[in-house]
């Protein structure tokens, strides 16, 4: 959707996050050092977390419910960076409240949700950015330009992957607060750099265990700690997709395309070009890592090798009118990365592989 003329005139866009845990303060991290970006406000239930947040990166407003932060004429941009289950409920109401939005996956977690915040931003009139940050991670724009260059031949096959060794957040343990288990808490990166690269497939097929019990480790949670799924495209390609909590050494991401004339490998967060050896351990090398004693690969610059920097660098540019954003990052894009999954889901309990629908 296109904004009005009044937000193209903006010189400074005027952002409020929601949330004040980790991918909110990922999301300040950049935002501070943006031209043009202002952080005017932020939300967050409890206190402590709210006023530490306010204080680290001297924002003048702090709210305790995000319909406040609708209300305050002194944001143009909610930023949304909480639990899933509040993804659709608060994109939906800012976007009918003027404003736009930028919402960290997934798109929703139900499917009504996410009815509900395309018609809010057809309504609207406001952009709406779905953050998938591997769009925007340099390895996979390079990846993409050789791809669609021709470089590796016709592709025929592609795999993703996203997996740790799971989230220890109360939120991500039930359905009703998650959406699922891994696939749509991790594996909604790939799915949703495919959508991207390669738009909607025409079948899904998914097969996750059923949690609980089922699962592999983590029997006390009710979404499934591993799953996979197979896209099926119109043109014969097919995409193999992954998400696990069952991966220890640290979250590991890798995207792989293959061609008739070649393969393209892609480690995100493996892929560091430093190592270090301590008998000791150090203070952090890649997310989720158990342990930094012995040989590790600390991770460099994650906020621009994974992506975030660009995107919200992109974002920012389209809210200021001068880049065309990018179909992925829509609220279509986020909706059809929700199908997908949700049909991955169905797949699964079924047992059959399935149309998008």
């Amino acid at each position: 959707m296109k904004h009005d003329q009044e937000d193209l005139s903006l010189k400074t866009v005027r952002i409020g996050i929601v949330g004040a845990k980790f991918a909110g303060s990922f999301h300040a991290d950049v935002w501070k050092n943006l031209p043009g970006a202002e952080i005017t406000a932020v939300v967050n239930r409890g206190e402590e977390a709210r006023l530490a947040f306010q204080k680290k990166y001297g924002i003048r407003k702090a709210y305790a419910d995000y319909r406040d932060l609708l209300a305050d004429p002194d944001v143009d941009v909610v930023d949304v960076c909480v639990p899933n289950y509040l993804h659709g409920e608060i994109s939906s109401a800012a976007l009918l409240a003027g404003k736009h939005v930028i919402c960290e996956k997934p798109f929703a977690t139900t499917m009504e949700d996410a009815e509900k915040v395309l018609e809010a931003w057809k309504k609207s009139g406001r952009s709406y950015f779905y953050a998938e940050d591997w769009i925007f991670a340099p390895a996979l724009k390079r990846a993409e330009a050789i791809y669609r260059s021709g470089g590796i031949g016709k592709g025929f096959y592609f795999k993703g992957k996203e997996t740790h060794s799971g989230s220890h957040s109360p939120y991500a343990q039930t359905i009703e607060y998650c959406g699922g288990g891994a696939i749509i808490h991790l594996g909604s990166h790939p799915i949703g750099y495919f959508n991207h690269l390669l738009g909607l497939p025409s079948e899904v097929t998914g097969c996750c265990n059923g949690g609980r019990k089922d699962n592999f480790i983590h029997k006390s949670l009710e979404g499934e700690d591993w799953g996979l799924g197979v896209l099926h495209y119109p043109g014969g390609e097919k995409v193999l997709v992954e998400g696990n909590y069952i991966t220890v050494g640290g979250m590991d991401d890798v995207v792989e395309f293959y061609g008739d004339q070649g393969v393209i490998k892609v480690e995100l967060t493996f892929g560091s070009p430093l190592s270090v050896f301590s008998t000791k351990g150090i203070d952090y090398t890649v997310e989720k890592a158990e342990t930094t004693v012995g040989w590790s690969r600390p991770a460099v610059g994650e906020s621009e090798s994974l992506g975030y920097r660009p995107e919200l660098a992109h974002f920012l540019a389209c809210i200021q009118g001068t880049e065309t954003q990018i179909a992925g990052t829509t609220a279509q894009g986020g909706f059809d990365t929700f199908r997908i999954i949700h049909t991955l889901y169905r797949s699964s309990r079924e047992g059959r592989t399935l149309p998008i629908v």
